[in-house]
């Protein structure tokens, strides 16, 4: 033991001693003259002022213009070779303006096409009972299987039929009842209001309101065995303006298609990423796999006039007014079947869309921070289109290429973001936000200790009126300072009297519902685009954006090719944005915003905004119907209220200490206040989901189950309420009060999330 002492105790003296001789150089280092490093002068540094005006002025419209043109040369439907192909030519962009790293990630994923082999194209047809006939029918009309070219853009271009992804394969045949958009509220009506049962039915129903995915999952718990989907004139058209090739509204041909997932992700890998050690789900095509989101019944979209040649022929009562649909020269009825003299006739649905397993790839570009690598700000536009895509998502791709090329020019000339700045490039969004799905669950550690907010770009452009928003409401303040400092794209829109110069003045005066300090209104994430795993798997902030038409004069939504062959570039360049400035105005705008969250030395996340608009959306729960009938079976919103009242203290202490007390030199407590500001968000994670819906965990902000593009506010409240007079379950208001709970507990964490007491001495 002596002998080891001495041993030890020699190491021990000459360690002092190395560590003494090494301490004394580096004070005798920084205390010299110049001899702070780089590493700390960036650590200590302000933004550069003059950043923001180099980076607007780089945003050109005519690169905006060029890469619109190449992206919608060829249809690019996900997992097709030229969906690979563009995938190369991004990152090859990438890797041209300069990135740091630049790369294809692909994952392997369950996707749906229609057939390819001639006579087994998907189809609506009108059967007569014909005796002498092979199968006892005649057909007397079919739907047409492709939408006919208006002009050259799309003649000799091979494009995908029409159909609905992931619709079940198969024939069914029967009666049609109609039933409005096909919501919830539109199936209780024919059964509570008319005692029409669409058991055993072909459901018709428009397109709008909901997501169609919705509609097939509505239409198949109803007990419909088929539905039929179309794009109704009053829904896409305005009377007296003309269509294309002549307009921008949808000619009686176009037909949507579109992705019937319930859900998002690759259904075959649910809350894992799809790589080569994921567990699959054993699948065969021939079997209905409910539980996976997919489908259990055929899905199809047709267009107005052959919908023309079903609806004209209906049985049964005229239809509320709001009800009736704008195809002329008809009467909208309930059915269901047809009036005589067709009542003997039927219809029938030949569905031969298969699901297969394909590749699916995403580009993911980077920009290494100067001081925090380790933290990423995001944005993402995903890639994929069902056909040419022209507006979505090519106008928010060509945009998003052009920031990034303008940010690759600063770097190349010297300049570097405080923190790392990633471009995410998606594949397969359109069936169900595969590409970033995938992604987010296979990186979900090191987003969550990591990403700072995400800033998804699928439409950079659907008309030229004002800009819409949506986003989490630590974000307001960084989307309304950056449209103070984007040009107005545009202003001979305005009087001159009328004051506009920037994107903000546009937006204010056209916006009529505002927030504090008559700020425009932003508005809130539900899903359906690629921030949705984002916000709901990892708690990660995030907004959504576009260029849009004046909805109020014009209700249609969202545009009037969406998803129709009839979406080119011909049509972006003639009737939207001929000289791409409102393109150019989205990407000063999203360019701004990434170098306000990249590079200012405190995050601009405001959690006050947050804590106050959770406070907006508690009472309008607490007042509202749903809260009224808990209130009157006897459940409190006290200790929620309570909750809200202390995150909103804590929010305003917090920030009064950024703003006061902060010692902006302190460069671990400047990182500790961001890692707050940062974390704030996945407070509002749940580790058990919503109920019923596992893998949305976020408890402020999720998407509506009855409309996946909409927002729900304390979802897991408003779930287990919904209908709750009609529901069974003699637990259902336990149910009800463990939402209550789960939600009081999130926002109480979330006020934790902001303590003080490590940074106060």
């Amino acid at each position: 033991m002596g002998r080891d002492k001495l041993l030890f105790g020699g190491i021990g003296g000459f360690l002092l001693f190395a560590v003494g001789i090494s301490v004394g150089v580096l004070i005798g280092w920084y205390s010299g003259p110049d001899r702070v490093t780089s590493d700390i002068e960036a650590q200590w540094a302000e933004e550069n002022s003059g950043i923001a005006a180099r980076l607007s002025k780089l945003i050109d419209n005519g690169e905006i213009d060029k890469n619109l043109k190449e992206l919608t040369k060829d249809p690019h439907v996900a997992g097709r070779p030229r969906q690979f192909e563009l995938a190369e030519w991004v990152k090859e962009q990438f890797e041209n303006y300069g990135f740091d790293t630049a790369e294809i990630n692909t994952y392997n994923v369950l996707l749906s096409y229609p057939s390819e082999v001639e006579g087994e194209e998907n189809v609506v047809q009108l059967l007569e009972p014909n005796a002498t006939a092979s199968d006892g029918y005649d057909v007397v009309y079919e739907s047409q299987t492709e939408e006919p070219p208006l002009d050259d853009t799309t003649e000799g271009k091979y494009v995908l039929p029409p159909f609905n992804a992931y619709s079940a394969n198969g024939t069914v045949q029967g009666e049609i009842v109609y039933a409005n958009y096909a919501r919830v509220e539109d199936f209780f009506y024919l059964e509570r209001n008319l005692s029409i049962n669409v058991t055993g039915k072909i459901v018709f129903a428009r397109y709008g309101k909901i997501y169609r995915g919705d509609k097939g999952k509505f239409a198949a718990q109803f007990g419909a065995k088929g539905l039929i989907l179309f794009s109704d004139p009053a829904d896409f058209t305005v009377e007296g303006e003309d269509v294309y090739p002549n307009g921008l509204y949808l000619p009686p041909t176009g037909t949507q298609r579109g992705s019937c997932l319930d859900g998002s992700g690759d259904p075959l890998t649910p809350g894992y990423p799809s790589v080569a050690s994921a567990y699959r789900y054993p699948y065969k095509p021939e079997e209905a796999y409910k539980e996976l989101g997919l489908p259990t019944i055929p899905i199809h979209p047709i267009p107005s006039n052959d919908a023309k040649k079903f609806l004209e022929l209906m049985a049964g009562d005229e239809v509320l007014d709001s009800w009736a649909g704008g195809i002329d020269g008809i009467t909208y009825k309930y059915g269901p079947g047809f009036a005589s003299p067709n009542e003997d006739k039927e219809v029938r649905m030949r569905i031969s869309t298969s699901n297969k397993r394909v590749d699916a790839w995403n580009v993911i570009g980077m920009i290494r921070g100067s001081v925090e690598p380790d933290r990423y700000v995001l944005i993402g536009n995903h890639r994929d289109a069902w056909a040419f895509g022209a507006i979505d998502p090519s106008t928010g791709t060509a945009t998003m290429l052009e920031v990034a090329r303008a940010f690759g020019k600063l770097v190349k000339e010297g300049w570097r973001p405080r923190r790392s700045i990633m471009f995410g490039s998606w594949g397969a969004e359109e069936y169900g936000l595969i590409g970033s799905t995938e992604w987010v669950e296979e990186l979900s550690k090191n987003l969550d200790n990591r990403a700072v907010a995400y800033l998804n770009l699928d439409i950079s452009i659907s008309g030229s009126f004002v800009p819409e928003f949506a986003a989490t409401p630590n974000l307001y303040n960084v989307i309304w300072e950056a449209t103070k400092a984007v040009p107005d794209p545009n202003v001979t829109d305005f009087e001159s009297n009328e004051g506009v110069a920037k994107l903000y003045d546009r937006w204010s005066l056209r916006e009529h519902k505002k927030l504090r300090d008559d700020h425009p209104f932003i508005g809130d994430l539900g899903s359906g685009s690629d921030y949705a795993p984002f916000l709901q798997k990892v708690g990660v902030s995030a907004m959504d954006y576009t260029f849009v038409h004046d909805k109020e004069s014009v209700p249609i939504g969202p545009y009037p090719m969406y998803h129709s062959v009839y979406e080119t570039y011909n049509l972006v360049k003639e009737f939207y944005d001929p000289h791409f400035v409102y393109h150019q105005a989205s990407g000063r705008l999203y360019a701004e915003m990434l170098r306000n969250l990249a590079d200012s030395k405190i995050l601009p996340l405001d959690c006050t905004d947050y804590a106050d608009r959770i406070n907006d959306f508690f009472i309008t729960l607490r007042d509202g119907e749903t809260g009224q009938q808990m209130i009157k079976e006897g459940i409190t919103f006290d200790l929620m209220e309570a909750s809200i009242k202390r995150l909103q203290t804590a929010a305003k202490t917090f920030e009064n200490y950024i703003e006061e007390d902060l010692d902006l030199r302190n460069i671990l407590s400047v990182r500790a206040v961001n890692d707050q500001l940062m974390n704030f968000e996945r407070s509002f994670i749940d580790p058990l989901g919503l109920p019923g819906r596992p893998t949305i965990r976020h408890v402020v902000f999720a998407p509506s189950s009855r409309d996946t593009y909409s927002s729900d506010k304390f979802a897991g409240i408003v779930d287990t309420m919904f209908d709750i007079e009609n529901n069974e379950d003699e637990n259902k208001w336990e149910y009800v009060k463990e939402q209550l709970g789960a939600v009081t507990f999130a926002l109480d964490s979330a006020a934790h999330s902001l303590d003080l007491s490590h940074l106060r001495e």
